[in-house]
């Protein structure tokens, strides 16, 4: 496995887990109310997602095996689909200051996702395509 490639998938593992406690975190916190379930499944997905992703290297879907890149960038697309609506809430609310600011940065870090998201569905198309070899 390269370095690259492992650095990678050890990246998905640990952003996986991030999102799974903090998924946790946020019922443990805010309690059990519409919005808090929704943020929890968002984030209990994408974590899920990424960190099979870093575990595993494929996985089966009925006939098919699903490789790593692909998991993560599912992943990764989750997380980037969550961001950007909350980024669009956020700057749809009218507000000034502090919420504007928090929309632009949520709607920045969507796209940052996006791209990082199709670059492991496409399986290298910037980057080293031996980053997201499937053994």
């Amino acid at each position: 496995m390269s370095d690259r490639k492992e650095s990678v998938k050890r990246g998905f593992a640990v952003a996986g887990a991030v999102t799974l406690l903090l998924a946790v975190g946020i019922v443990v916190l805010a309690g059990t109310t519409p919005v808090t379930l929704l943020l929890f499944a968002w984030f209990a997905t994408a974590g899920g997602l990424l960190l099979v992703a870093g575990v595993r290297e494929r996985i089966s879907l009925g006939d098919t095996g699903v490789g790593w890149p692909r998991i993560g960038a599912v992943g990764l697309a989750t997380l980037a689909l969550g961001s950007t609506t909350l980024g669009f809430t956020q700057l749809l609310a009218g507000a000034g200051g502090w919420t504007l600011l928090n929309g632009v940065v949520m709607l920045f870090v969507g796209f940052a996702l996006v791209l990082f998201a199709l670059e492991c569905w496409l399986g290298g198309a910037g980057m080293d395509p031996e980053t997201f070899a499937v053994d």
